[in-house]
């Protein structure tokens, strides 16, 4: 109970992000309190209902929690305008918090995704998956923002979402059979996100789309939890018993039974990507 506790809460921080500091704490408190709710459906339909494998939650903790705060912040367009321009123009200075933060995210997001794991079956996949990854997207981010920007050295902060990217994009492959290459290319992938986004989509999410996003969470969060749901699903199609093991049976306890094929779950993980987008986006409507 304690480790869903902590999935949901960084759920509803992943939303606030999309709208710190355009909201006072009545309003902030109302987002929560439904955001909980909201949560706590998606997971109930996904996990039970569903039978979907996603452990480390990239649909149920950062898909969830990015749009559906994105969503909340695109109804609140029209109030703060000129507060949300100054923030949009400095919201990645460096900081002492960047640096304790990404040691931090080093620190917990292996546990995080593997917390829900079998122990001692799965639980090692989970973590070094996540290591693999953690290390991969920060090669990225040093390879790629030189590219993109000016600096030659990335800024802790921006070290610190490659970290969250790839924390996204392994929650849901993090406990299946990604193998140490698919670990790093997938965790490489995670970290040119971030940084592309920032500098391209961005810009259009504002202006176009009329939707401020304070922190960051689309780049971060939204965008590679797309992904890793996206991998999860071909790595479900994919498994097979020789490959697995006994530890088939945890990953995909329904394929293990014989009550449905691979692509079966297949189909059920990349159905769970739309309706947790659909689920995000009304809650926010109504919470907006």
């Amino acid at each position: 109970s304690m480790v869903s506790a902590d999935f949901c809460t960084a759920a509803i921080l992943i939303s606030t992000g999309a709208v710190l500091g355009r909201v006072n704490p009545f309003q902030m408190l109302l987002l929560t309190l439904l955001g909980v709710t909201l949560f706590i459906l998606n997971e109930y339909l996904l996990l039970g209902l569903m039978g979907v494998s996603d452990s480390g939650g990239s649909l149920t903790v950062h898909t969830f929690g990015a749009y559906f705060g994105l969503t909340v912040s695109r109804m609140l367009h029209q109030l703060h305008v000129d507060k949300r321009k100054k923030q949009q123009e400095t919201e990645h200075q460096p900081d002492f918090f960047a640096v304790v933060g990404t040691i931090y995210l080093w620190i917990f997001w292996p546990s995080f995704t593997s917390a829900t794991t079998a122990s001692g079956n799965t639980e090692p996949w989970a973590l070094l998956n996540t290591y693999f990854s953690l290390a991969s997207s920060t090669l990225a981010t040093f390879v790629l923002l030189p590219v993109l920007y000016e600096e030659n050295t990335p800024q802790m902060v921006q070290i610190q979402d490659a970290a969250l990217a790839n924390a996204a994009m392994m929650g849901m492959a993090g406990e299946m059979l990604v193998t140490p290459f698919g670990a790093l290319v997938a965790g490489f992938l995670a970290g040119l996100i971030p940084p592309l986004a920032f500098r391209f989509l961005t810009p259009t999410l504002s202006s176009r789309l009329k939707t401020q996003d304070t922190c960051g969470v689309h780049n971060v969060h939204g965008l590679p939890g797309i992904l890793g749901s996206l991998l999860g699903t071909l790595l479900a199609a994919l498994a097979t018993a020789d490959a697995y093991g006994g530890r088939l049976e945890f990953v995909f306890p329904l394929v293990a039974q014989g009550s449905r094929t691979a692509n079966d779950q297949a189909f059920y993980q990349l159905c769970a990507l739309p309706i947790t987008l659909l689920l995000a986006m009304i809650g926010g409507c109504l919470t907006g």
